[in-house]
């Protein structure tokens, strides 16, 4: 652009400067000449030095003074990539879709400090923009599990249908899941939800039961269970956001000592909770929904209200006995005066009724889903409540490849508290919680988010893909 301009600049100074030179020549040649009768000539056509249009009357220019009206394409200077540099590095563009080269940097309150890459090919279909599958494998060191090899793999058949698929295996861990989603099954108005898991966690932590459990108590354990969970659901009538859904949960495990150094031994701390041999539960849970969402995972408006009821029977695959109760309700809100800013807030309760359980049965607060500044199951006990408020501000979107990606930042605060029963809930055990979120969404189906929370053991960092709020 500087060198077509000063090129243009050169020219145009030089133009009047030659005409002048010819029209000025020296006395000696003109002397010479015999003075001749003066001619009328024609007037000669005279350029507005304001424009490049000739003067109405006018049929030949003399005077080549250039007009002020520049070429479009010298006015106009090539649109500059306003791209910040750290996504152009990130992004890369395909043919039907895009690459995305994502470092890993997780500080995850139960398993510590985790670094890596995650490379992700994101492909959209062949007959539109919407994304269709999504290939992320990782490479990840943690000083305590050592070298992590993990592969997820996201399809989205419709708009309203997941299935997600995911493995990964190293010395002290291991998984294996399978997962389908159909909002309109068949194109019908019934729903279904299928999981099959085995997973062995190493990274669990265990620091007794209560609102007040100490953080000194901390103690590590190791989980291993294979389970299902197979659902599905009706509206109560065609359109209407009510819903029914029916549910049944089978899990099978075992919980041991844990690998991690420097932490109590789980048998010696807490031997009444550590179970050498499998144990088995069967949760049948039947759940009534109110769902007015524009989208159950990019979610930018609307009402979710799922309340639930569930049971199990001892020795109907199940070697214990307790029934289960909550709420989990969700109001997202975009601004009157800027649909790019929602204003979101969750309340979620549950109590576990019946004899006692194993501490793996009882509500848990801690981690992405409930209090987002400790780790999972920092607090355990019968029962649980939380609440978090989240203001999301929408501070950039590019289009690539075809996929619109906002990136969105979100301060959010929270509170929560366990106990043994409502009655015995206090205001001197809530736990309260303040941090941000960092999200990249793709709409309509993916939404990944880094979540930054401050409470009283400290910082925690999470990460995680495709969960709403």
């Amino acid at each position: 652009m500087i060198l077509r301009l000063s090129s243009l600049a050169l020219l145009l100074a030089l133009v009047p400067a030659a005409a002048g030179a010819a029209d000025a020549r020296p006395a000696h040649l003109t002397a010479r000449k015999p003075p001749k009768k003066p001619r009328v000539k024609p007037a000669p056509k005279v350029v507005d030095p304001r424009s490049s249009k000739e003067t109405p009357g006018d049929e030949q220019s003399t005077s080549p003074i250039p007009g002020r009206d520049f070429p479009v394409a010298v006015q106009q200077a090539p649109k500059q990539d306003e791209t910040p540099r750290i996504v152009r590095w990130m992004i890369k563009p395909l043919r039907r879709g895009m690459f995305i080269r994502l470092p890993i940097m997780d500080t995850d309150p139960n398993r510590g400090i985790t670094i890596g890459v995650m490379p992700i090919w994101v492909l959209q279909g062949e007959t539109d923009d919407r994304i269709q599958q999504i290939h992320a494998p990782s490479l990840t060191y943690n000083k305590n599990f050592q070298v992590i090899p993990t592969y997820r793999f996201y399809y989205y058949p419709q708009e309203d249908a997941t299935f997600i698929a995911r493995a990964s295996y190293s010395k002290f861990e291991r998984e294996a899941l399978g997962e389908y989603e159909d909002g309109s099954f068949l194109g019908t108005d019934f729903d279904i939800y299928a999981r099959l898991q085995y997973n062995v966690d190493a990274g669990q932590r265990f620091f007794g039961f209560g609102p007040d459990s100490a953080k000194n108590a901390e103690s590590n354990y190791r989980e291993e269970y294979t389970q299902y969970r197979v659902g599905g659901g009706v509206p109560l009538a065609h359109g209407s956001p009510w819903r029914v859904r029916y549910s049944k949960h089978y899990q099978s495990g075992r919980f041991t000592e844990g690998s991690l150094p420097n932490l109590p031994d789980f048998s010696l701390s807490f031997p009444g909770q550590i179970s050498r041999r499998y144990q088995q539960v069967n949760e049948n849970r039947f759940s009534l929904d109110y769902d007015t969402r524009d989208h159950g995972v990019t979610t930018g408006r609307g009402v979710l209200v799922k309340s639930f009821a569930e049971f199990a029977i001892r020795g109907f695959e199940s070697q214990y006995d307790y029934n289960r109760y909550g709420l989990d309700a969700r109001w997202f809100r975009p601004w009157e005066s800027d649909k790019d800013k929602v204003f979101a807030i969750q309340a979620k309760y549950e109590q576990l009724l019946g004899p006692p359980a194993p501490f793996w049965v009882q509500s848990r607060l801690g981690g992405k889903y409930s209090l987002r500044a400790y780790g999972d199951g920092r607090y355990i006990d019968r029962g649980m409540a939380t609440v978090n408020v989240e203001q999301r501000f929408k501070v950039y979107e590019a289009k690539t490849a075809g996929v619109t990606t906002e990136l969105q930042l979100a301060p959010f605060i929270g509170m929560g508290e366990v106990f043994d029963n409502p009655g015995r809930a206090a205001a001197r055990y809530a736990r309260p919680v303040v941090g941000a979120a960092v999200r990249a969404v793709a709409k309509p189906q993916v939404v990944g988010s880094v979540d930054f929370g401050v409470g009283r053991d400290g910082l925690a960092v999470f990460m995680d893909i495709n969960y709403s709020f």
